[in-house]
């Protein structure tokens, strides 16, 4: 078992009291951390395996994205000006028709971006292929304990009609029966059963990896299999996570066909709790929002995608308002386009400022890097034991250079981190007391023959991924359609100054 020394570095701890050493010891014995705190010439004189000069260095918590896709890189930098249903039928599409080989290379390019700025976590909701066991969870996690990350994994489960989870205007709909066929064959093609074997299968497969239940979102599941996930999840004693709210037709339709709000149907079916994690929640109203609170769930704000698709911005005020945890997000590398949370960050800070609000209640730098660590744990059900620096937690760390244009000056650590930091300053990241990055190179695997592996992968699918796309788009008229009625109706519970909240 090895043993490192930090010494004399500025330590970012997110512990409860959001102490910053300055200087600080951090003490790492094997896979946990043994000590965090001021100096102290004992610990010093103990025996190390390395010992590390903190000298303009600074530590902080590896960083939590508590909302991903990773089976969509091969396609990042695809698609534009697309409203969110549009283009998931357009992603997804190609996507189901990748292999296994493809689908590792996926989760090893999105990792290798997250590692190497600082990320050590990864909340990956996953759904490859209908076609494939776990809908390709395999592929997925052998690219994780191949590239060292944590990841806590769940693959999406949905049960209902395609057609039967939108507003969708029907004689629209009539002339691609087809095309909406084809996407519930594709989407509802795992069972109950078949993720308690997922479960049982993947919970074991050691310590960096850790399983969750994911449905799909609130209104893609009968109350049966939203109860049978919520059931799994008590049973195995994991988190629950699924989208709720992440585009106003989602909102709009849950209304009309189970008479209540997204999240109102989550406590009428008793799923709503702490181990529960909600993706996006943009299109929830003030009383959603305190349910959440209420039940101590978390969730997961992603304001990069949710701008690109078109969703709007969540109303973060709005939540730290009513006392909702929240934890960031990346999204997608295909709805991002990229898997840095540094901008989620920086957007989490910049979007929720106005002219309309009392400024007093802008998020402030500390809240929003919370909100990228222990707010993330808390989203993965890891909150004991990641997201924070304290003495026996995981060794899960990264150490930033202040010779970088981000940090060179010492200013205010926090709002630096926030608003200047784009992850190009991080030189080493630790994950279970394991160097995986190093000197910004990543220790586990060759970088640039994977970007070459990409590159030579994603050409051989040029015949493939156009076939793909055009068979979704044949869906785009009443999908276009259903989003210009839209923007002409209002929803209930939400003004127009709501959405500044």
């Amino acid at each position: 078992m090895s043993r490192l020394l930090i010494q004399g570095a500025t330590v970012v701890t997110m512990n409860a009291a959001d102490a910053i050493l300055a200087p600080g010891d951090v003490v790492v014995d094997g896979a946990r951390l043994a000590y965090v705190g001021p100096p102290d010439a004992a610990r010093r004189a103990e025996r190390y395996d390395r010992v590390l000069d903190g000298t303009r260095r600074v530590v902080i918590p590896g960083l939590v994205n508590a909302h991903a896709h990773t089976s969509e890189t091969l396609f990042g930098g695809s698609y534009e000006g697309l409203p969110l249903d549009i283009w998931r039928l357009r992603m997804r599409a190609p996507v189901q028709q990748l292999d296994g080989e493809a689908l590792e290379l996926c989760t090893l390019l999105a990792c290798t971006q997250m590692l190497r700025t600082g990320v050590t976590t990864v909340l990956d909701h996953y759904f490859a292929s209908a076609r494939l066991p776990y809908a390709g969870m395999e592929h997925e996690v052998r690219a994780m304990q191949r590239i060292g990350i944590r990841g806590a994994v769940a693959y999406l489960l949905a049960d209902l009609p395609w057609e039967s989870t939108l507003p969708l205007d029907a004689a629209e709909l009539a002339q691609a029966q087809a095309a909406a066929d084809w996407v519930t064959a594709q989407e509802t093609g795992h069972t109950l059963d078949a993720y308690e074997e997922f479960l049982a299968t993947f919970s074991g497969r050691g310590p960096r990896l850790t399983c969750l239940v994911g449905p799909s979102a609130v209104h893609r599941l009968s109350d049966a299999m939203f109860q049978g996930c919520a059931a799994l999840a008590e049973r195995y004693d994991v988190g629950l996570h699924l989208h709720v709210g992440e585009s106003k037709a989602h909102a709009v339709q849950c209304r009309q066909r189970w008479g209540t709000t997204l999240v109102g149907r989550l406590q009428a079916l008793d799923v709503l709790g702490p181990r529960v994690s909600l993706a996006h929640g943009v299109w929830l109203d003030d009383a959603e929002l305190a349910a959440v609170a209420a039940a101590g769930a978390t969730i997961v704000h992603n304001p990069a995608s949710n701008l690109k698709l078109g969703n709007g911005v969540a109303r973060l005020r709005a939540m730290q308002r009513h006392g909702v945890r929240v934890a960031l997000g990346t999204d997608g590398s295909c709805s991002n386009d990229n898997q840095n949370l540094w901008e989620s960050l920086r957007l989490a800070a910049l979007l929720h400022t106005s002219n309309l609000v009392d400024y007093t209640e802008w998020p402030t730098a500390r809240q929003v890097l919370r909100m990228a660590t222990m707010g993330g744990a808390h989203a993965c059900y890891l909150a004991d034991q990641v997201g924070s620096l304290e003495a026996g937690k995981r060794a899960d760390l990264a150490i930033l250079t202040r010779d970088s244009y981000h940090l060179a000056a010492d200013n205010d650590l926090p709002v630096q981190l926030v608003y200047c930091e784009n992850g190009a300053s991080v030189e080493t990241v630790l994950v279970d007391g394991e160097v995986v990055v190093e000197n910004g190179r990543l220790t586990t695997i060759d970088e640039v023959a994977l970007y070459r592996e990409v590159g030579r992968v994603r050409e051989g699918l040029r015949g493939t991924y156009e076939d793909e796309v055009a068979r979704a788009a044949a869906l785009d008229r009443p999908l276009r359609a259903m989003y210009l009625r839209l923007t002409r109706e209002p929803l209930e519970g939400l003004s127009p100054s709501a959405r500044f909240e």
